[in-house]
């Protein structure tokens, strides 16, 4: 699996691997410009790297984790960010294998605290659910709706401040509490986890 964030890696070593113990997963950042892990990679770098990767005659599956949000149009040749179909032709028309399975987060990571408001209270503290349900409410208790208005983070800045929430931490702590079948109310966890 490739991912272009520390989170998303964090994710796949805390929670994927467990939950998948029979599978044999292996984490991967895609490197972005002068070698440095994680952030927005322009789409060159990217098909250059999922090639080099998919040289390997044993790999089964490759998938990938990346935010849409965190793409620029002009990194990837005007593709639009919003459109994950779109995306996908263009990615298979340049890879051209089969084992190449790309997962578009249509929102960002820091989503997962607004799956299940309680859970993530006794995460980052009981204080915040109300805060946190009212957010989900507004977004006609759909966590991917969210996205449309204010990213997800910038929600959880505005309840918490700076400090009460810290997505590496907290993040992977509430995706440990949430049920496969909670995870899977947002589209792009389920494609994840049914395609695994």
């Amino acid at each position: 699996m490739v991912a272009p964030f520390q989170n998303t890696r964090k994710f796949m070593l805390q929670y994927l691997i467990p939950a998948f113990s029979q599978l044999d997963i292996v984490p991967k950042i895609i490197m972005t410009k002068g070698g440095k892990k994680g952030g927005s990679v322009h789409y060159e770098d990217f098909l250059k790297q999922v090639k080099n990767i998919l040289r390997n005659t044993q790999l089964t599956l490759l998938l990938t984790m990346f935010d849409l949000a965190g793409i620029p149009l002009s990194r990837w040749n005007g593709t639009k960010s919003k459109c994950p179909g779109q995306l996908n032709e263009k990615l298979r028309r340049d890879i051209r294998d089969t084992r190449f399975y790309p997962v578009w987060m249509i929102y960002e990571f820091e989503l997962l605290a607004f799956i299940a408001p309680k859970i993530t209270g006794e995460v980052i503290g009981k204080q915040y659910i109300v805060s946190l349900e009212k957010v989900l409410k507004n977004n006609q208790h759909n966590p991917e709706a969210i996205n449309h208005n204010h990213y997800p983070s910038q929600h959880l800045l505005q309840i918490c401040g700076k400090h009460g929430y810290q997505k590496t931490i907290d993040g992977i702590q509430i995706a440990k509490r949430l049920t496969r079948e909670q995870l899977k109310t947002t589209k792009s966890f389920a494609r994840l986890l049914d395609k695994l």
